[in-house]
């Protein structure tokens, strides 16, 4: 996986997921955002570090929509969803998100072990547990 920051969408494994998820039909978006995560969910410490990395993208897309904000900088961010309703956000969605990013985080996981010992190690670990907790305060 190729990362230049630690942002959810600065990899290219989650600009590709986002091109992907621009050229889907606007009433089956919603669905590749829940199929991208259940991959992951049943993937568990097995999952790939690219499958983690499109799992982290997609649930920072969910947040986008919570909170009507892009909760990234980066250039790749699907900007193109705000103001739209093409991913409605349920709470049994939101909740998926967080099982996806647990099995991206778990000990052991290969995206967590990709970072071992970076640099950025800690930071990136911080971008998904805050991508973590806002989606899970957002269920309440």
């Amino acid at each position: 996986m190729a990362t230049w920051q630690l942002g959810p969408f600065d990899n290219d494994d989650a600009v590709e997921w986002c091109g992907e998820l621009e050229n889907v039909a606007p009433d089956q978006r919603a669905n590749f955002v829940r199929l991208t995560l259940d991959a992951a969910v049943a993937a568990g410490r097995g999952l790939s570090p690219e499958d983690a990395a499109r799992a982290i993208a997609a649930a920072a897309t969910l947040l986008q929509a919570v909170d009507g904000a892009s909760p990234s900088d980066s250039a790749y961010a699907p900007r193109f969803l705000l103001g739209r309703t093409d991913v409605r956000v349920t709470a049994e969605l939101r909740r998926l998100a967080t099982r996806a990013l647990d099995a991206a985080l778990a000990n052991g996981s290969a995206w967590r072990l990709g970072w071992a010992e970076d640099v950025e190690e800690e930071e990136a670990f911080e971008v998904v547990d805050a991508l973590r907790d806002k989606l899970a305060q957002a269920a309440h």
